[in-house]
């Protein structure tokens, strides 16, 4: 079976057997038809894929091009604006887009944002990308998504907020901390796209792949998606499959959907989990 199956499977089971409601307070989110979206969570857990194989669920299909397509859209297009994702026909931030069809200064504004370091005008990407390169002893590879002076211009605050990347004897390690994780519905994407960033920087930048290290701040299961999640806790997974990544790409932003094929993914029918606001 896959290895992230398993991983997954110990998280929701956690989750459910020592987890916390917060049913005794005004929570945010809300379903479609207004009633409060309660959680039941844990705090504080990590999660650590070695990277030995594609950490993709096999007990139901992860739309994995829109996982890539989203990755594309913050690390590499670095926008806020939402017409690369009508391009491609993802519609996963539906939910959060503006009037003028963008999601605020949140994600790829971010990253796209123009600053000066070290005496030169750069963005999060490219400066990440030239410190590991020429300084790759570093401790300082961080990218963070948390800006507090542009927080009331998000439309929603970023949930996946920071990385750190770690270079030990030519293995390049990456860590992703989440305030909070959906772990129905916006974990599994998570997950199988920061492992193909990883892999995308680890290609530009000439490391060998390491560990990936995932810590969830608040990790919770939505009241509604507790059947679905049973339901497919029951299922026997299948082996992970393997991602091709276009090895002539050595320019970061050159990366486009079509450098990317998933082969060998054999999974479980889908399990529709309603999505809350």
């Amino acid at each position: 079976m896959g290895k992230a199956d398993g991983i997954y499977n110990q998280l929701v089971t956690d989750i459910f057997e020592h987890g916390d409601w917060d049913k005794d307070q005004a929570v945010r989110t809300t379903w479609s038809d207004g009633t409060p979206a309660y959680t039941k969570s844990i705090i504080s857990k990590q999660l650590t894929f070695e990277n030995t194989e594609v950490p993709i669920l096999t007990t139901k299909r992860v739309p994995w091009k829109s996982a890539i397509h989203e990755m594309l859209w913050f690390y590499v297009k670095r926008t806020s604006d939402c017409a690369y994702l009508d391009e491609n026909n993802v519609r996963i931030w539906k939910e959060w887009t503006n009037s003028n069809h963008n999601i605020g200064k949140a994600y790829g504004y971010q990253l796209g944002k123009p600053i000066m370091l070290k005496g030169k005008m750069t963005n999060q990407v490219h400066h990440l990308i030239d410190q590991l390169i020429h300084n790759p002893s570093s401790r300082r590879h961080v990218i963070s998504l948390w800006n507090i002076d542009d927080l009331d211009q998000m439309e929603l605050y970023p949930c996946v907020w920071n990385n750190q990347w770690l270079i030990k004897q030519g293995v390049l390690h990456l860590i992703v901390n989440a305030r909070s994780n959906d772990i129905g519905l916006g974990h599994p994407f998570n997950v199988f796209q920061y492992y193909v960033l990883q892999r995308m920087i680890a290609q530009v930048t000439g490391y060998k792949l390491g560990t990936l290290t995932f810590n969830i701040n608040d990790a919770h299961i939505y009241e509604r998606h507790e059947q679905p999640l049973k339901e497919q806790m029951l299922r026997e997974p299948y082996p992970a499959p393997d991602l091709w990544i276009n090895p002539e790409i050595k320019n970061f932003d050159d990366f486009t959907i079509h450098d990317f094929e998933l082969k060998n993914y054999v999974y479980h029918p889908s399990i529709k989990m309603e999505i809350a606001i």
